[in-house]
């Protein structure tokens, strides 16, 4: 998939970071010119320099997603800088660690955080897609790839906003790519699993959970950020073309099995490995 990319053009938002920035990296190492989207312009420059020092085109852009002034200035300036738009990876999340702390049962929800979920992790990718779309028709092609979560699919004891979120950008998805399909534009999403935080992040996962979210992975490693970008890759090439209305999943197996796995493993190793 060496230049796979070559002569297009993509945009990533929240692109500084964690699996954004891998992103950022991954698709402009195979030919990709790349707007690097973030509220914080300082980060996004330092990931725009990291993609020239490789010999890559990138421009860094101060946008808010949640806000339709300002992602219709950033498409209009990605437009003026690179001529074309063939990739939008809605990556940005309401991630912080506010929302960490306040995300939780339903019973207990904030209705600040709950509207803060939904304008980042929807109203932002909505805003997004409905501002690179007229560019993506005028071309007859484009792309969309969306950031969604195993949380959007099945039921949870906490974060229920960002896990309504996330359900919600797995419909979006359908709807784009069946209103514009025809029109050239393919959109699909991924259901991303469950990664540790990176060092140094100020989000934290108790060990004890760490340990249980990761014996549910079919996978003998951990998930990282770049086995995440290498999806988007995958999706953001034609290597992907029969995709469309998609959401892949991305996480290590965990969605494959049953919940009660761990507990009958545990209690076929405790019996003999024939015994059931």
């Amino acid at each position: 998939m060496a230049n796979s990319l070559a002569g297009k053009v993509a945009i990533v938002t929240g692109g500084a970071g964690g699996i954004g920035k891998s992103s950022v990296l991954t698709l402009a190492e195979h030919g990709a010119k790349i707007a690097v989207v973030e509220l914080d312009l300082v980060s996004a420059q330092a990931v725009v320099d990291e993609v020239k020092a490789s010999g890559g085109e990138a421009v860094a852009i101060q946008a808010d997603v949640a806000d339709e002034a300002s992602v219709k200035a950033m498409v209009a300036q990605v437009n003026k800088a690179f001529g074309r738009i063939d990739i939008l990876y809605n990556n940005a999340a309401a991630l912080g660690l506010d929302m960490q702390q306040t995300d939780g049962a339903v019973a207990d929800m904030s209705v600040e955080t709950w509207d803060k979920a939904m304008a980042v992790n929807v109203r932002g990718p909505m805003l997004c897609a409905k501002h690179v779309l007229p560019t993506m028709i005028a071309q007859k092609s484009g792309n969309i790839i969306n950031a969604a979560s195993g949380m959007g699919a099945q039921g949870e004891v906490t974060r229920s906003a960002y896990a309504a979120s996330k359900a919600a950008i797995m419909m979006l998805t359908k709807s784009i790519a069946t209103q514009y399909g025809h029109a050239g534009v393919r959109s699909n999403a991924i259901q991303i699993g469950y990664l540790p935080p990176p060092p140094g992040s100020k989000k934290t996962t108790p060990p004890q959970i760490t340990k249980i979210l990761e014996a549910h992975h079919l996978i003998p490693y951990a998930l990282t950020a770049q086995h995440i970008a290498d999806v988007v890759l995958f999706l953001a090439s034609d290597q992907s073309a029969a995709l469309t209305g998609s959401t892949v999943v991305a996480d290590g197996g965990f969605s494959a099995h049953t919940p009660s796995m761990n507990e009958i493993n545990a209690f076929v190793r405790s019996v003999g490995q024939n015994s059931i």
